[in-house]
């Protein structure tokens, strides 16, 4: 109990700083996430981090809610205690921040200001995107067909109205069927 009780903390403690972190939504914390999750606390595979990315995009709602698979897998004794722990630590902290600055935010609607930290903080999300973009691949399989498949994926969303979940499917099927 006791070293379960510790994971669990660590699971609130950890989620709950991503959690007040994450500008630009969840996928800016992606990076944190798996230096923790993976490296730091040993809680998840890589491979696994990035199966759980994965079913955190197929099902509704944000995709930081794989947090809860993460807290799920850290505490075996106990896995509903450490999915619930990683989804309050996820959830609770930002949408708290959230109301209060939604208050501030309105009061100001006319200041200068309020452009230019959208503006400053634009830059930073774009290069937070890309670089969970790069830490998700580090758990994908290394093949020319998983090559193949991530690349025809970038096209399709870019080139197409696909979507998200619908791709994943449709790649998930090639995946099945090529990399036996």
């Amino acid at each position: 109990m006791g070293n379960s009780l510790h994971t669990v903390l660590h699971l609130l403690w950890v989620f709950g700083q991503l959690s007040v972190l994450g500008f630009g939504g969840g996928k800016g914390i992606i990076p944190q996430m798996h230096a923790d999750a993976v490296g730091k606390y040993h809680w998840v595979s890589s491979q696994q981090f990035t199966q759980f990315y994965t079913i955190g995009k197929l099902v509704p709602g944000p995709t930081t809610v794989f947090a809860a698979l993460i807290g799920y897998t850290a505490t075996p004794g106990r896995p509903i205690v450490g999915a619930a722990a990683a989804t309050i630590g996820m959830f609770l902290p930002s949408s708290l921040m959230m109301v209060a600055f939604d208050t501030l935010w309105e009061r100001f609607r006319a200041s200068p200001w309020r452009t230019r930290i959208s503006q400053g903080l634009a830059p930073a999300i774009v290069g937070l995107v890309w670089s969970s973009v790069w830490t998700i691949g580090r758990g994908a399989p290394v093949s020319v067909v998983a090559y193949a498949i991530s690349v025809v994926v970038v096209v399709l969303m870019l080139r197409s109205k696909l979507s998200t979940p619908l791709l994943i499917i449709l790649g998930g099927g090639v995946g099945v069927a090529a990399l036996r």
